[in-house]
């Protein structure tokens, strides 16, 4: 799978749609994606096959009370979403109204996901989040 990375902003209309990059609508099937509520108040975008093994990883968890509260809290917003004929998606307006997103869309590209963003909520997270990518790359075993 071809990945996903960078950052591109658009605008959502007044109908809730927005263009989907097209670095990103390139990588994309005609199939369903799934849209949903994300960690940190964006939107997560998952193409069919990256959906399908997270699902199947959920599917194959515990029943245990925290798993059947998470995975409720998870399905409550998910949403297929498909491309249309003009490179957009419908974000609905309930998913829109949880991450902040009202007028510009930051759509960034995390390898096998694409995140929707507020900007100025974005940048909010990155400037207060307490530690720096160095930091945080000290203590990861990658080779950067």
């Amino acid at each position: 799978m071809a990945a996903f990375i960078g950052t591109h902003r658009h605008t959502l209309d007044e109908k809730g749609r927005v263009s989907v990059p097209a670095q990103f609508r390139r990588q994309l099937t005609a199939e369903d994606m799934y849209l949903n509520v994300g960690m940190e108040g964006c939107l997560v975008l998952y193409p069919p096959q990256r959906w399908q093994e997270l699902e199947d990883k959920l599917l194959s968890l515990p029943r245990n009370r925290e798993t059947r509260f998470f995975v409720r809290k998870l399905a409550q917003y998910l949403r297929a979403v498909s491309v249309d004929s003009q490179g957009r998606i419908t974000v609905p307006a309930e998913l829109a109204e949880k991450a902040g997103i009202t007028g510009e869309v930051m759509f960034l590209g995390k390898f096998d996901t694409i995140e929707l963003w507020q900007p100025e909520r974005y940048s909010s997270y990155i400037n207060e989040a307490g530690f720096s990518p160095e930091e945080i790359a000290e203590g990861l075993d990658l080779p950067l």
